[in-house]
């Protein structure tokens, strides 16, 4: 056992990102009025409620997974399945009560959020298509969950953009990850959408869905988003046009995934950085 396997089943770095997507949608709703102690407690919340999603997720995934990635956490080993159940269930139960110490709205999402993810390990991720809208969901979330712990004046308007912008490029993320993954789903019941349709017409609906993205991706900027974004935004979506242009293989999904990830992060710091009053 050892700290670096625990980082690892967490997914440590996709927690941190959840943490900035707390972050920016906390700055983006209150323009940078920030209250310190709502905007730690929103990102605490989201962070330790994301490490339960992905471990829970890993225990009911670890048949797909000693075949697509035995070298995780779980199937090699390396942590017992009891062990990582038990911490998903304390990080469940701390994330939800932080929540209350924020307000009665962020307690229900926050409670919601930990019966999505349940359920979607358990049951929705082998639905493929419902799986993918919760995952998409709770990682708009994320940003929403950092606006709604603001909670003054019109922070539902200034945080809808991001959080839509992360909903619809989170569920074309999860369209390339089931490409990749496409030979362990198939073996294990999983209805991705490239099960479904198969690998070609996964990879044509992705595209479809990044370009709109590309195209809408300067709409902010023309509902108060300042200079930093829109010229941001210019050179992020050349990351968009590579995966685009990728050939339509399983080789290349990973790849993707790879430029995808770079992408979020950078719309994440955009976000925030455009609401800054220059």
């Amino acid at each position: 056992m050892s700290v670096k396997a625990y980082f690892e089943l967490v997914r440590i770095h996709n927690v941190i990102g959840s943490a900035i997507s707390a972050f920016m949608g906390y700055v983006v709703a209150s323009e940078w009025k920030i209250i310190p102690i709502k905007l730690i407690l929103a990102m605490i919340v989201v962070s330790v409620i994301a490490a339960g999603g992905y471990v829970i997720n890993d225990v009911f995934d670890i048949e797909v997974d000693k075949i697509n990635k035995p070298n995780r956490p779980l199937p090699s080993g390396r942590i017992k399945i009891s062990r990582a159940r038990s911490l998903s269930i304390v990080l469940f139960l701390v994330g939800i009560a932080l929540s209350v110490l924020l307000n009665v709205y962020a307690f229900v999402i926050a409670l919601l959020t930990v019966l999505a993810l349940y359920y979607y390990a358990k049951d929705l991720k082998k639905e493929g298509l419902a799986g993918n809208l919760i995952v998409a969901l709770t990682s708009a979330l994320s940003a929403f969950y950092g606006g709604l712990a603001f909670f003054e004046g019109s922070w539902v308007i200034r945080t809808l953009i991001p959080t839509l912008y992360i909903f619809f490029f989170t569920l074309t993320r999860e369209f390339v990850k089931g490409i990749e993954d496409v030979k362990g789903d198939m073996v294990n019941g999983v209805k991705t959408l490239a099960v479904r349709v198969g690998i070609e017409k996964t990879w044509f609906i992705s595209k479809i869905i990044l370009l709109i993205l590309i195209v809408t991706s300067f709409i902010p900027y023309f509902f108060g988003f300042n200079i930093i974004y829109l010229i941001g935004i210019l050179f992020l979506d050349i990351i968009l046009i590579l995966v685009v242009l990728l050939r339509h293989d399983i080789e290349s999904a990973s790849k993707a995934r790879a430029y995808m990830k770079v992408y979020a992060l950078g719309t994440l710091i955009l976000f925030a950085l455009g609401t800054l009053p220059i």
